[in-house]
């Protein structure tokens, strides 16, 4: 009993730190603001991506969220703000009054521990005025844009399979990130062609990560090589069907990842 008590600890602090680095090095766990006290803010937005912890977070504590001071609206400033929960995911989407920013936070539940093994954040904004990882910078004119953050334990058949090289892992890594992704999206909502519950914001969301997937395996499948570069502050271009060019970052540590990903708006600069 306290071997095992000592392996969950060890883990739980070895995702501690992970969080931190990929924290300091993706700027995923708060993102920044993005203009005036009349906008909504990616990192207000964020909230429920922030507060979940991977290996250490239970479902109780990412519900409790909802009742956060710091995700809590202004109703002439949301349509709607959402809380989806099925077996193992719990989700915070919402839509701005205006239409044009659309979010969705998605937490997914290892079944058998019950604490946080994979979280995401999607925003679509149709008019961002301010870079999304540094207020300072202005984008001149306002831009169409894609926010995509992701953090996860990698499944071990994953990372114990066989590569012909370094590359193709992480191509790997990624493309299980994508269907599972996919996969999160259904179980919250059920059949994704008819959904059994959740807002339209959800299903919507989870198309348009699909379309950015496709951007990134075309390129990818174009230039395997090109993996190689994932872990680069500017991470890899690949291009988006209508808004033109994205950017993908990954980190690895042991079984762990994270995953930043910017459409038609930069990443953020280097230090």
């Amino acid at each position: 009993m306290t071997t095992g008590r000592s392996h969950v600890a060890g883990r739980k602090a070895c995702a501690t730190r992970f969080t931190l680095c990929m924290a300091a090095l993706l700027s995923t766990s708060v993102l920044s603001g993005c203009g005036g006290s009349n906008e909504l803010s990616y990192d207000k937005l964020a909230v429920p991506y922030a507060a979940a912890q991977i290996g250490r977070s239970t479902s109780l504590e990412v519900l409790n969220v909802a009742r956060d001071g710091a995700y809590q609206f202004d109703p002439d400033q949301v349509d709607q703000v959402l809380l989806t929960q099925s077996d193992t995911v719990i989700g915070y989407s919402g839509r701005s009054s205006d239409t044009r920013k659309s979010w969705l936070n998605m937490i997914v539940f290892d079944e058998y521990r019950m604490t946080a093994g994979r979280k995401y954040f999607f925003c679509i904004d149709e008019r961002a005025k301010r870079a999304p990882d540094n207020p300072k910078q202005q984008l001149f004119p306002a831009r169409q844009g894609i926010l995509f953050d992701a953090q996860f334990t990698v499944d071990p058949e994953v990372l114990t399979t066989p590569y012909t090289t370094e590359e193709a892992q992480q191509t790997a890594i990624l493309q299980w990130l994508a269907g599972r992704f996919e996969q999160d999206v259904a179980a919250l909502v059920g059949n994704l062609k008819d959904p059994a519950q959740g807002g339209e914001v959800i299903v919507l969301s989870g198309a348009m990560v699909s379309q950015v997937f496709q951007g990134v395996f075309v390129q990818l499948d174009k230039s395997p090589g090109l993996a190689k570069n994932l872990s680069d502050e500017k991470g890899v271009p690949f291009p988006h069907m209508s808004l033109g060019e994205g950017r993908i970052r990954m980190l690895t540590q042991s079984d762990m990842a994270a995953v930043k990903i910017r459409v038609n708006l930069p990443m953020a600069d280097a230090e």
